[in-house]
């Protein structure tokens, strides 16, 4: 899965008993989440969010998303380069 280039309209879906807004921009930590629930499970995941990154001052995906890193984190789970 890769980050579309083009922006992203503001849209409004309901899914079953959920109902999410998008207001378009940038991605958001929601999206991230998506990413990571569609390529791990529920384990893999919650060990990749807490694995540290090299070259990131040991931060992981977790702390980058709380610092507002949400598109190195996007194109960290595009790119394989936490292992798990």
């Amino acid at each position: 899965m890769s980050v579309s280039k083009k922006p992203k309209k503001r849209s409004v879906k309901k899914d079953n008993d959920n109902i999410e807004v998008s207001m378009g921009g940038s991605i958001t930590k929601y999206d991230i989440m998506t990413a990571i629930a569609k390529k791990y499970t529920i384990y893999e995941a919650t060990v990749w969010l807490n694995t540290p990154v090299e070259n990131h001052d040991g931060k992981t995906p977790a702390e980058l998303m709380i610092d507002g890193e949400l598109n190195l984190v996007r194109k960290l789970i595009d790119d394989d380069q936490v292992a798990i």
